[in-house]
């Protein structure tokens, strides 16, 4: 599992998301996969957010085993 806050950007996204605002789910999971690729990290990945009191963070996990064959 992997784990960051997420920068203002992000959050402003998903506060927006969370609000009602739709069309805003590829915006927010191009920025977490433009994350992941700086980290060096490939292949299939849940994505979850939680709240926190100063934003979100976000929540990483392994989802190799619901790859598409």
């Amino acid at each position: 599992m992997i784990r960051w806050k997420a920068d203002d950007e992000l959050n402003n996204l998903l506060q927006r998301y969370y609000g009602g605002e739709g069309e805003l789910w590829s915006r927010i999971r191009n920025q977490v996969t433009d994350e992941l690729r700086r980290r060096g990290i490939e292949g299939a990945r849940h994505i979850r957010f939680r709240r926190c009191d100063d934003g979100y963070e976000v929540i990483i996990e392994d989802a190799s085993g619901y790859e598409a064959e």
